[in-house]
């Protein structure tokens, strides 16, 4: 997590959320940039950059086109608010495939069902050397598809994340 003045001083109205996600205040203007080849996943309000975390993203690169390509979907998405798992303790999920993806893939004949689904925003898990490798900064390319940041990151972005807000996933 890179640590800026704007993140020192946000950081505690996100984290006192944690136990009442109402008292959280949601910055208006609220979206997120995911950046595959810089692996950077971050958070913007009005135009500022109020958080920026490093990432993991799909295994393979290029687009997202079918189910299980191990590729993380490429152009813009919405973010849901967070759900419990209890493979990543939160999934806040992307809304893939969206009408484009679904439009893409008739056209190349897909259905809907082998375009895949179930991509979002989780936690590293319990595999340590995934912890590990984000604890060195290494931008290490492992998930299904999906952005994997550290748990701790992903408990700031659960309280931050309220309501549908709009992500750009660039390549």
């Amino acid at each position: 997590m890179k640590l800026t003045r704007r993140l020192a001083l946000a950081a505690p109205l996100c984290l006192a959320g944690l136990s009442g996600r109402a008292a959280t205040p949601v910055p208006s203007g609220l979206s997120a940039l995911a950046i595959r080849s810089a692996n950077i996943l971050s958070f913007h309000a009005d135009g500022s950059r109020l958080f920026e975390f490093r990432a993991a993203f799909g295994r393979e690169s290029g687009a997202k086109r079918v189910r299980d390509d191990a590729r993380t979907p490429i152009g813009d998405y919405t973010l849901l608010p967070a759900r419990r798992s209890a493979r990543w303790r939160w999934f806040l999920p992307i809304d893939y495939p969206n009408e484009s993806d679904i439009a893409r893939g008739r056209a190349a004949g897909l259905s809907r069902g082998q375009l895949g689904d179930e991509i979002g925003v989780h936690g590293f898990g319990d595999w340590p050397p995934i912890d590990l490798a984000a604890g060195h900064g290494v931008g290490w390319n492992w998930t299904a598809g999906c952005i994997s940041v550290t748990y701790a990151e992903l408990e700031v972005i659960r309280t931050l994340v309220h309501r549908p807000i709009p992500i750009r996933i660039a390549p």
